[in-house]
């Protein structure tokens, strides 16, 4: 296990396991989400996962950060998602962030917001009210809060806060001593063997989905792959994107789509290139909908909502 500590340590600090921590945000907020008629995923970024990563901290403080942070993103996104995670940078910053599809702030608003971070007073405007408590709670950890946005394109929001790693027992690795600084940001070689980059650079993955949400998705998914994406709209698009393009490795089909379905478009896609796999998938779990998709010529099935890990493993079957 790596452990970390706060610079700035108080009585209530306590050893967060940092992952598990954030997956209990996931399903906290993805329940909440759930319960509105938003169309909006709750992501995480496991990209710079550290495996057993723990940090000495105040989980209240920290669960109340995420919580302003989250909660404002779902106000102001009506569609697309919402994605949470960390990174060590150098100089041994932790920085978490919270990312959203929102409306965004033009530049004007957003400076204004920036002026309230180191003044106490308050604003009548509910996101520069929401993001001054997030910033007086990161003050709280010594830490430090930075806004990128764009009217229209989303919102991002960092905090850091200033890490020392500390060697602990069962951390011991060949040639560190104990108190050494580790350099986490360096990825170790279990973290590059669970890393998703690059592992499918030069293959072209089609994906057959009319719903923007469910595409924007997998878009996310699959963004460190290093894989080329094409998307189609409905079946039409997917028989002539496959017509049109001989690179492509692998289609994931959708099934209830317009113009022709996901089952009739397979049959046409298999008739033009009978070897390309092509993987199902619909929001009807049922037999049925498995042994139609497998009669069409799939050659796989996956129902939704999608199950990340599934999905991959899935693909390196026809990927690797």
């Amino acid at each position: 296990m790596q452990t970390f500590y706060n610079r700035d340590m108080t009585k209530n600090d306590t050893v967060c396991p940092l992952n598990d921590f954030l997956k209990e945000l996931k399903v906290e907020y993805s329940k909440s989400i759930a319960l509105q008629t938003k169309r909006i995923m709750f992501l995480l970024d496991e990209r710079n996962f550290i495996p057993n990563l723990s940090v000495y901290t105040d989980t209240e403080i920290l669960a109340s950060i995420f919580g302003v942070l989250i909660n404002n993103a779902i106000k102001y996104t009506d569609k697309g998602y919402i994605k949470a995670g960390y990174r060590v940078l150098e100089n041994d910053v932790l920085q978490f962030f919270v990312e959203d599809t929102g409306n965004g702030f033009d530049p004007v608003i957003l400076e204004e917001m920036t002026k309230y971070f180191d003044s106490s007073e308050s604003d009548s405007s509910d996101n520069v009210e929401n993001l001054a408590d997030a910033n007086r709670l990161v003050k709280a950890m010594s830490g430090k809060v930075r806004i990128d946005s764009q009217q229209g394109m989303g919102t991002t929001v960092y905090f850091s806060v200033d890490f020392k790693p500390v060697h602990v027992e069962g951390d011991d690795e060949e040639g560190r001593a104990e108190g050494t600084v580790l350099h986490p940001a360096k990825e170790s070689p279990q973290a590059k063997a669970n890393s998703m980059n690059d592992i499918w650079k030069g293959k072209t993955i089609l994906i057959a989905e009319d719903e923007i949400v469910n595409y924007m998705f997998l878009e996310v998914l699959f963004e460190e792959t290093g894989a080329v994406l094409i998307h189609a709209a409905d079946g039409r698009q997917a028989i002539d994107a496959v017509k049109a393009n001989p690179d492509i490795n692998i289609v994931l089909m959708d099934i209830k789509m317009p113009s022709i379905n996901g089952l009739e478009a397979t049959r046409q896609i298999k008739a033009i290139r009978p070897q390309l796999p092509v993987i199902a998938q619909t929001a009807y779990a049922m037999q049925d909908d498995e042994y139609k998709a497998l009669q069409a010529g799939c050659n796989d099935y996956i129902s939704k909502p999608i199950d990340a890990n599934k999905l991959i493993s899935l693909m390196k079957k026809y990927l690797l």
